[in-house]
């Protein structure tokens, strides 16, 4: 019914097809085209046999398609682009475990500290000086600091109804907590990916390193083999397994848009696409590594039809009239009333069976992957 592909913007991939796509092949993976010796590009990869595969993208086009210039990824140690860390841009609302709060935040976290050391008589307050502690984030261990990009959200377990009260929230990069001494606990978000740490302030300054252990995504829809889908017509969920033990999946993202890299924790994540309000899905699980970019590009075999009932091959559709459309094994698939609405089916055969002024027409027809068309029912 749908095929997908994953490709990996760096190295490595898990995939496991679920028992509702059967047909998605086993993808290939291979590096992205890095710079051979001498700062001439290497050739491009070898096209894969398979016709619902595609080559990675050469360098150029790469960079033309997400911004990352691979050329500067790589390391002065002289490790190639594929081994360095890709910054990722994050969505606008990342998830925040203490969304219960009800805070909306927006004070920086620098909470009016005046520019003074923290020895300021200005700092003093009735407990005491201020204390300080820096906070950077990053992908992996040894990636470099994100310097843009990072949601950090401040929280004091003092909250007279038991939760969390949101002290400060700042965006960017490496940030400075001013505050008084006590234990606070810090969100670090970036696109889906986060972590929360319990810190302990002082008047002794101090900080850490906070390892998001993340990588990105990059989706993906085509019908038939070429042809872009607009963003408007296909729908992407994403979804965690629940550490809570059972077999059920936690949505992280619903309705994630096409075509931008979004930031998630490492890990093993399902993914659901849908073309249309019918039957065109694909499901697949798809494996982010830290500091990679994951590309799936999903093949989606399927069309979308526009049905008529008409009283000659070619005349004018019929106003009032109600739609049913069935597999051969009797299964309804859409339901609609209208002159000529539109529908996408997954590839296959079907039976339209048009309901005009109490009487019942039928017309079977075939469903290929990329061919959009017009189905007429003969009123006989």
């Amino acid at each position: 019914m749908a095929s997908l592909l994953v490709m990996l913007g760096c190295l490595g991939s898990a995939f496991a097809t679920s028992a509702n796509a059967e047909d998605v092949p086993t993808p290939r993976t291979s590096p992205l085209n890095a710079p051979a010796d001498g700062g001439q590009p290497a050739p491009p990869p070898t096209a894969f046999a398979e016709e619902n595969f595609e080559p990675v993208q050469p360098e150029e086009a790469f960079k033309a398609a997400t911004g990352v210039d691979l050329r500067s990824l790589a390391q002065t140690s002289g490790a190639t682009a594929q081994d360095a860390p890709i910054n990722l841009a994050p969505l606008a609302e990342p998830i925040d475990p203490f969304a219960e709060t009800g805070m909306t935040g927006g004070a920086p976290i620098d909470l009016t500290a005046p520019d003074g050391g923290l020895d300021d008589p200005a700092r003093q307050t009735d407990g005491g000086l201020l204390g300080s502690y820096t906070l950077e984030a990053r992908m992996t261990a040894d990636a470099t600091p994100l310097e843009t990009g990072v949601v950090w959200r401040v929280y004091a377990d003092d909250g007279e109804d038991g939760k969390m009260r949101l002290v400060g929230e700042a965006d960017g990069g490496p940030v400075t907590l001013r505050l008084k001494p006590g234990e606070y606990y810090v969100h670090a978000a970036f696109g889906r990916a986060g972590l929360t740490r319990k810190v302990t302030i002082s008047e002794i300054p101090r900080g850490e390193t906070v390892v998001l252990n993340a990588g990105g995504m990059r989706l993906t829809a085509l019908a038939g083999k070429d042809r872009v889908l607009p963003p408007d017509e296909v729908h992407f969920d994403i979804f965690a397994p629940d550490d809570g033990g059972s077999d059920g999946r936690i949505a992280v993202l619903e309705d994630a848009p096409a075509n931008t890299v979004i930031g998630l924790s490492a890990g093993i994540y399902h993914v659901v696409s849908r073309y249309g309000d019918a039957n065109a899905i694909v499901r697949a699980d798809i494996k982010v590594e830290p500091g990679k970019l994951t590309e799936a590009t999903v093949y989606q075999k399927a069309a979308r039809v526009t049905l008529k009932l008409v009283e000659n091959r070619g005349g004018e559709a019929l106003a009032n009239t109600a739609w049913s459309v069935v597999t051969p094994a009797g299964e309804s698939v859409v339901e609609s009333v209208g002159a000529f609405p539109s529908v996408v089916l997954s590839a296959g055969d079907y039976t339209a069976i048009a309901t005009h002024e109490g009487r019942n027409f039928e017309q079977s027809f075939t469903v290929e992957a990329g061919l959009n068309r017009d189905v007429e029912v003969i009123v006989q």
